[in-house]
């Protein structure tokens, strides 16, 4: 278990954080890495099995960090609202949200199911706003409080063949932008996250072909966790993971948008 680097300070600035998506990958590794700095938390998942044995996990590492359990779909309305209501509780109060719950399927625009493309737009966009603004406005009240948006590399460029992903998680890293610079000064921040190519069961869940994906700049979901919760520490407005896709960022900031598009474009097709 990786612990939270925090520079010049020795505990973290959260007493409770509300993780979704905690049952596997990035969100996991988040609050393994939150529950070893003595954070408590609220662990969310569609899950519910999963999430009783993460729990049990970090309870049974004697840091003190209180576990919640709170298996909800985050693609249903019913679900959505369970957890808005933990979110803006005034018992035991979040002061850090980690959205990190997201979907994506690979394949042509026209050819996927249109329920996997709703549940994707319901999960990455409206999910996430609806948690983002119930924390906030509570976090506002307080004067105090965090917000992560756990976003993509793909939110810098259209990407054929997962469109539909991409453009989530560009309203993602759009978002976070806007609202860091809505809440500045006031005690509440939001740093938005861009990992890249990460080791989890996202791929595997969204019936990715990994074969046409490089080999080299992947991550570990532990890597990726300990960068996120560092910047979030420090106030950071957003990170991008990993050194080769910080060197992918900056070459992509530097060319012609529409010669990327062609490339990409070309890639795809060729794949």
């Amino acid at each position: 278990m990786l612990g939270i680097k925090l520079g010049r300070s020795r505990k973290p600035r959260w007493e409770r954080a509300l993780v979704t998506g905690a049952s596997a990958g990035i969100g996991r590794a988040m609050a393994q890495q939150l529950a070893g700095a003595g954070v408590d938390l609220v662990l969310v998942s569609r899950s519910g099995d999963r999430l009783e044995e993460l729990a049990g996990e970090l309870r049974a590492v004697g840091t003190g960090a209180e576990v919640e359990v709170l298996a909800a779909d985050l693609s249903e309305p019913g679900g959505l609202a369970r957890v808005e209501q933990r979110v803006r509780a005034e018992e035991a109060p979040v002061d850090l949200l980690v959205n990190n719950a997201g979907l994506g399927y690979e394949g042509p625009f026209h050819a996927q199911d249109p329920a996997r493309v709703s549940e994707t737009i319901r999960v990455n966009v409206v999910a996430l706003t609806g948690l983002t603004h119930a924390a906030l406005r509570a976090m506002s009240t307080r004067g105090r409080g965090q917000v992560v948006l756990v976003s993509s590399m793909a939110s810098i460029q259209g990407l054929p063949m997962t469109a539909v992903y991409a453009a989530t998680k560009a309203f993602i890293t759009s978002l976070g932008e806007g609202l860091y610079e809505e809440h500045k000064g006031t005690g509440v921040t939001v740093t938005t996250v861009l990992p890249g190519l990460t080791r989890t069961e996202f791929h595997e869940r969204g019936r990715w072909n990994l074969d046409r994906w490089p080999s080299v700049g992947w991550q570990s979901a532990d890597a990726v966790a300990s960068e996120a919760l560092r910047a979030a520490a420090r106030a950071r407005p957003e990170v991008v993971t990993g050194r080769h896709n910080k060197v992918l960022a900056l070459l992509s900031s530097k060319s012609p948008r529409g010669l990327r598009r062609s490339i990409i474009g070309w890639a795809a097709r060729r794949n």
